[in-house]
């Protein structure tokens, strides 16, 4: 019997151990039902401004720089995992509110899933599910899994 296609899973994309949780398993779904996986990287613009302060305007786009760059080095990760499996994937990079930008990007893209880590970068370990991840799950209309731990081979 031929598995339906769930389209394309969206996955959040920050550096954490958590967040590579979620790309195993995005992985691991995406190579069972057809689809793409589309990695986001999110550069949080009100971090940007926590860590700025009240400094110049060029500490802000050096801070802006180091979080692109950091991304772009999270996804190429996401990337290699995904290319290991010969799956379709993409990576992207929005600047603005994590949570909007992940519930918009999987519903521009009538993504079937949103997989991601329970805690990413900037959440405290004892919190069982992160702040962000809590804030998708109750504002996103695409179904969202939230990954705990590396998946069992």
């Amino acid at each position: 019997m031929e598995r339906p296609p769930i389209g394309t899973i969206v996955v959040p994309v920050d550096g954490s151990e958590f967040s590579d949780y979620a790309t195993a398993y995005a992985v691991r779904i995406a190579a069972l039902f057809p689809g793409v996986v589309l990695f986001v990287h999110v550069i949080d613009e009100q971090l940007i401004e926590q860590l700025a302060g009240f400094e110049a305007e060029q500490d802000r786009m050096r801070i802006r720089d180091r979080l692109l760059q950091e991304g772009q080095a999270a996804l190429r990760r996401c990337a290699h995992v995904a290319e290991a499996e010969h799956l379709t994937h993409e990576e992207i990079v929005v600047e603005g509110d994590p949570c909007s930008v992940i519930c918009e990007v999987a519903a521009n893209r009538t993504a079937g899933l949103i997989v991601m880590g329970k805690i990413g970068r900037r959440g405290a370990r004892r919190i069982l599910v992160g702040s962000l991840t809590r804030r998708v799950i109750e504002s996103s209309e695409t179904p969202v899994l939230v990954v705990t731990r590396l998946p069992v081979p």
